[in-house]
């Protein structure tokens, strides 16, 4: 069986798979391997997970992570999570280990493992009869890739994998979203809200980006004159350069020229997105016009903040609907509307630029952020930003048309940067890849620096050292007024030794007239490279300092 199911992965989710090589699963890996696979074999199931979901943002399909029974699939669930969280189509297969005496290796209770993924899955399936293998693979695959993508789950019991069989070889098309009925009077009334609206502004959610409707999003910004913010997950769906761009609308921890211009707004059409806690900087988001929220998944839909019409529809469908009905309308066009946002763009840049003016004695995280984006700037770079106070810095750092940034604001796991800059690496071979990652998400998962060695690529690791959970430290601060050393604080680590110690080279910052030479040796490297960045452990990020109101911990 083992066979129809490489066969059956490799012709319909690709060459790429994810894994954790095991003595219950090798003889598929075994199977893909002959037919052409290429397995990622990485050190820990966790990081397995992160890369197949970075795998599946990238490539805008989905990943096949393959572990085996108990404590494989058990490891992967943080990812998993994630993955159903923020919409990530993933195919999880997984052996099991049912009957017999009970006891043998991995082994559970026998539904306990398919049970327990059917709480962060689109779908639990098991295939419980050899022939039916490739039907239940393509349910998964749709299931999957319909409505709000998420990851499946398939559960083989190991006896069956094994066996000597022949079954119906099944392919599927490409499903790009779900067919949902859109309601045509709240089309035409959205149609109505925006046609009146004396500053509409739009806010692009990574919804628009699965369903592919980048374009007629631009297109319906340009007929309305509407300024256009996106969400964090959705940096770079539209150039910095496009003049009714409006920056990253969260709240006080994104530009303020989207928080100012969002504020202004008497209609506000969010498309695709979920207004998660992090996503919206902890809720400072203000909408006080008629909020228009369009998601693909009812679940989502007025969950954070209270639409005045909710829609549910794929975003493609939507627009491509919604523009027709504008068509036949007069719309009434606000005036002056870029040169409004020209001069916002000027009083946040003048703002942030003082940052930098007055910075002074340790390196702060905001001057590594715009070193990476200055020396990182030949087009198509890849951005992984993991979880911590780095990375809200990063909220800030511009994102170019055919560049990439994957983070996660919903789930928010530490331990997605440094695999998944491996898995990009990997698929990506020609293009800079920069993961910005804490000491503590690399204490997690950044010994899949060995893999970018093992597998000959060359992603830089940019770690902020500062020995401290610093964001569990500023959290603690703004509600307790104080820090438990115990909690937040890490050990002191060479990172350019463990670079060394694993193949890949390092290289320590610790003078801010080093970041950009060191980065830009880096950049030309042709080896996996740890850049060990020392950075002042009482900075609050930027975006934080006006959320809470503090200048240092």
């Amino acid at each position: 069986m083992r066979d129809l199911v490489s066969e059956w992965l490799i012709n319909n989710v690709g060459n790429y798979v994810f894994t954790v090589a095991a003595e219950n699963i090798l003889g598929l890996l075994r199977s893909l391997i002959n037919r052409g696979g290429f397995i990622i074999n990485s050190k820990f199931e966790p990081s397995a997970g992160f890369m197949a979901l970075v795998s599946s943002r990238l490539l805008l399909k989905p990943s096949t992570l393959i572990v085996t029974a108990g404590p494989g699939i058990f490891g992967a669930l943080s990812p998993i999570a994630e993955a159903f969280i923020e919409g990530d189509p993933l195919i999880v297969i997984a052996t099991s280990i049912i009957g017999g005496k009970g006891t043998r290796m991995h082994q559970i209770r026998d539904d306990t493992q398919l049970n327990t993924l059917s709480n962060v899955v689109k779908a639990s399936l098991r295939v419980s009869n050899p022939s039916n293998v490739t039907e239940v693979l393509t349910k998964a695959y749709r299931i999957a890739t319909s409505g709000k993508p998420g990851p499946v789950y398939i559960d083989i019991p190991s006896d069956l994998m094994d066996l000597d069989t022949t079954g119906e070889r099944k392919d599927v098309n490409p499903v790009t979203g779900e067919t949902v009925a859109i309601n045509n009077d709240a089309v035409k009334e959205a149609a109505n809200l925006l046609s009146n609206a004396e500053l509409p502004v739009l806010l692009l959610g990574r919804g628009v980006i699965l369903s592919g409707a980048k374009d007629l999003a631009i297109k319906l910004a340009e007929l309305l004159n509407a300024p256009i913010t996106t969400t964090i997950m959705a940096k770079g769906l539209i150039s910095p350069n496009h003049p009714l761009y409006a920056g990253v609308a969260a709240g006080k921890a994104g530009n303020m020229t989207a928080y100012e211009i969002i504020k202004k707004a008497d209609v506000v059409l969010a498309i695709g997105n979920r207004f998660s806690e992090i996503g919206t900087g902890r809720y400072s988001l203000e909408i006080r016009g008629k909020l228009i929220h369009v998601n693909i998944d009812e679940y989502d839909l007025g969950r954070a903040y209270e639409p005045y019409l909710r829609i549910r529809a794929d975003a493609k469908e939507f627009l491509l609907m919604l523009i027709n009905v504008l068509k036949g309308m007069s719309i009434r066009r606000r005036g002056g509307v870029i040169n409004e946002l020209r001069e916002l763009w000027s009083i946040e840049n003048r703002e942030l630029n003082s940052y930098y003016e007055k910075a002074t004695g340790l390196i702060k995280p905001w001057e590594v952020i715009r070193a990476v984006r200055d020396v990182f700037n030949k087009g198509g770079s890849i951005f992984i930003g993991d979880v911590g106070a780095h990375r809200i810095e990063s909220f800030l750092m511009p994102i170019n048309e055919n560049e990439h940034y994957v983070t996660s604001t919903s789930y928010v796991s530490m331990g997605l940067a440094v695999p998944g800059a491996v898995a990009a690496s990997i698929i990506y071979r020609d293009r800079d890849v920069v993961a910005l990652v804490g000491d503590g998400g690399f204490l997690m998962t950044g010994l899949e620096v060995a893999t970018a060695v093992q597998y000959g690529v060359k992603p830089k690791i940019i770690v902020f050292n500062d020995s401290a959970y610093r964001v569990l430290r500023i959290y603690e601060k703004v509600r307790f007024s104080n820090a438990t050393e115990s909690l937040i604080k890490l050990p002191s680590i060479d990172f350019n030794l463990l670079a060394e110690s694993l193949g890949a080279e390092g290289l320590r910052i610790t003078r801010r007239e080093e970041l950009r030479p060191l980065l830009n040796e880096a950049l030309n490297s042709d080896k996996a490279t740890i850049v060990d960045v020392h950075i002042d452990p009482n900075t609050i990020p930027i975006p934080y300092q006006r959320l809470y109101g503090l200048n240092t911990i």
